[in-house]
């Protein structure tokens, strides 16, 4: 991930964090044998976090991938790049 601004990084590595945190607290109502729809509310938050880091990602491949043609790179293996990282992005939604 060297094209991301460090600054990025530590964005995701926090929101990364949040989720594993999140995580572990489903994982405790569930073995504290919580209401459904609570772990279910949790679950939820955490994959609407998920997609946020995915979202963060796919914005961060479409600029790297215009700036990598920008500077002379193949069009052919950035749209392919892209096309595979916009694919597995709408598998998460």
């Amino acid at each position: 991930m060297g094209h991301l601004p460090e600054h990025q990084v530590e964005r995701l590595i926090k929101r990364i964090n949040r989720i594993e945190g999140q995580v572990g607290g489903i994982k405790k109502m569930i073995l504290e044998e919580k209401p459904y729809d609570e772990i279910i509310i949790q679950l939820n938050s955490t994959r609407s976090a998920m997609q946020t880091v995915s979202k963060i990602l796919l914005e961060a491949q479409a600029d790297h991938s215009l700036m990598h043609v920008a500077e002379g790179g193949s069009l052919k293996e950035e749209m392919e790049r892209l096309q595979k990282v916009i694919k597995q992005y709408n598998k998460m939604n």
